[in-house]
């Protein structure tokens, strides 16, 4: 009997402790997220913004899919690179190109928040491989889909 008592003072003992130093470790955990940011990151104004235009595309694969989206290009902070974009011809090339990435793409790619936030990335690395770059940055930050319907 006294074996049994001993084992349930140790058990909520135990268990008092691991709650307690949960609660400690939450409450840090909270108060440093909150000071600094998720990790300590800090989160850049956006950029301008330029939209590109709608889509429709017929996707890769045996089946009959269409994606219908909407893009916007947020550029760099510094005003010459909204220029640069919409001056004569890059607007074209990049309209062409989204749509050349785009129609390599199958539906299951797009199914998903991870498929799209790939495709976005991919567009970016593919722009600001073909658009020139200014002061040695890059001109295009962030790929931003206005609307995204996949049929």
């Amino acid at each position: 009997m006294k074996r049994i008592v001993i084992f349930i003072a140790v058990g909520l003992l135990m268990f008092g402790a691991g709650f307690g130093g949960g609660l400690i470790f939450g409450r840090s955990m909270a108060e440093s997220a909150g000071a600094g940011g998720a990790g300590g990151s800090v989160v850049s104004e956006p950029g301008p913004i330029i939209p590109v235009g709608e889509f429709t595309c017929n996707l890769a694969g045996s089946g009959r899919s269409i994606l219908n989206f909407a893009v916007s290009l947020e550029t760099t902070p510094d005003s010459k690179a909204v220029d640069i974009i919409n001056s004569i011809g890059w607007h074209t090339r990049i309209r062409n190109e989204i749509l050349l990435i785009v129609k390599d793409k199958i539906y299951e790619d797009l199914t998903s928040a991870e498929g799209a936030l790939q495709l976005s990335e991919e567009i970016k690395r593919s722009l600001n491989a073909q658009l020139p770059q200014l002061k040695g940055e890059t001109l295009i930050a962030r790929v931003l889909f206005d609307s995204f319907i996949l049929q």
